[in-house]
Formats: structure tokens, sequence, C-alpha cells
């Protein structure tokens, strides 16, 4: 079995990526931002130690191609499939993990900061456990995997402050083992951005989305 990272991304749209942050900062700001954190992403994982595709949103992956800029030149591009986001994680589950019976990871693209270790300590913990998750402060989860597919969505409302718990205790009630990989933060409101302005000063792998912050303060 080969272990594959997916990471989800749209494509950087005004008014249809970071749309919470961008009531505070402006569409076209925030959309620059998330191209930022697309770019960082992208060139952290493409020497990863595990294959990594692009599970993207219908028609989005000419321009996040684009802004990879030849960094996922060989990688496995799936498009999303459904009309909400559960859904569409049901998709991606029932087609790779159980049609290939591989190890599968899960990651949004609104935690720039996250890294391969945490990735493989992820696909390590799924040696012995049935689903694995990634929680962020408020409640929701930046990664999510498994080694086959169960329904752990059933019932749990997306984007909220529960939905993490909830998706682990479907899991539990569905009598599988849950791992944990660390909690972080993603970007949703404009308070997250003091939880990233510190990394970006102190990690070198953050230079796009450190040059689209400068930008966003500049223009303050």
């Amino acid at each position: 079995m080969t272990p594959r990272l997916w990471i989800a991304a749209k494509a950087p749209r005004p008014g249809e990526v970071k749309t919470r942050l961008a009531r505070a900062i402006g569409s076209a700001r925030s959309a620059h931002l998330y191209a930022g954190f697309v770019r960082d992403l992208g060139a952290r994982f493409a020497d990863a130690p595990f294959p990594v595709g692009w599970y993207v949103a219908p028609g989005a992956w000419p321009e996040l191609a684009r802004v990879l800029d030849g960094l996922a030149s060989n990688a496995t591009v799936l498009e999303q499939r459904g009309d909400d986001w559960t859904e569409r994680q049901r998709h991606l589950f029932r087609t790779v993990a159980s049609n290939r019976g591989d190890p599968t990871v899960l990651v949004a693209s609104d935690s720039p900061q996250l890294e391969p270790r945490v990735v493989l300590e992820a696909f390590g913990l799924l040696g012995t456990h049935d689903l694995v998750l990634g929680a962020v402060c408020d409640g929701g989860y930046y990664l999510i995997g498994m080694r086959a597919w169960h329904d752990v969505f059933a019932g749990v409302e997306m984007s909220t402050a529960t939905a993490c718990e909830e998706i682990a205790e479907r899991a539990r009630q569905l009598g599988l083992a849950v791992g944990r990989v660390e909690t972080t933060f993603d970007v949703d409101e404009i308070a997250d951005l003091e939880l990233l302005r510190p990394l970006v000063e102190s990690r070198s792998d953050l230079t796009h989305t450190r040059a689209a912050l400068a930008a966003l303060d500049g223009s303050a």
C-alpha cells in the first residue's frame, strides 16, 4: 500500500476564498494571501517523502497550476465532486481509500505552516488506527486520514466549533480507533493573522505568505 497526501485547494479568486477574512480585509487581499498559502504549501511538499495529490474545486486547476508555477507539474490532480464539503470529502475517501486500500490523508490549504513531519506522523498512526485527526483551535480540523473508507461524516455539520469532536465521536460509535496529530490553527478570521505573523518571521519556508502579509500591512 502507498500512503498519499491530498491537499484540498480552491482557485484564489476574490469572493470565492477566505470569505470570512475578506469581510475584514477585502476579497482581493484575502485571495492574494490565500495564493501565498498555496504556493508555500506546494513548495514545502514538492520534495515530501510520500506522494502528494491536489484535490481541487471544479475548474480550479488551471489557476492553481499557475500559482504553483511548476511545483506540482507531476502531481496527481483529482477534481472535487459533491454539493458541499461533506460530500466532497466522502467522494475522496470512497474513491481512494476504498478502491485502492491506501492510507489516505487529506489536509486543508488554510494552514500554510503545515509541515511534512505532521503528515508522516499521521501515516504512522494509520498503521494502528482507523482514523486520524488534526484539530484546529476553533474546533474544526485541518487534517483527516483513513486507511479504509468509513462514513465518519454522517450527521456532522462542517465549519462548526464541534466538527472535529463530532467526527471523533462518530468514529467511536462505529468502533474505530482514532489517532490524533498536533492541534494548530487555520486562517479564517482576521485574529488568526496574529498567530501567523510570528511564524512568517521565524521560518524560511513561508516566503510567499510573508510577502502577502507584508503587502497587506503596507496597504493598511
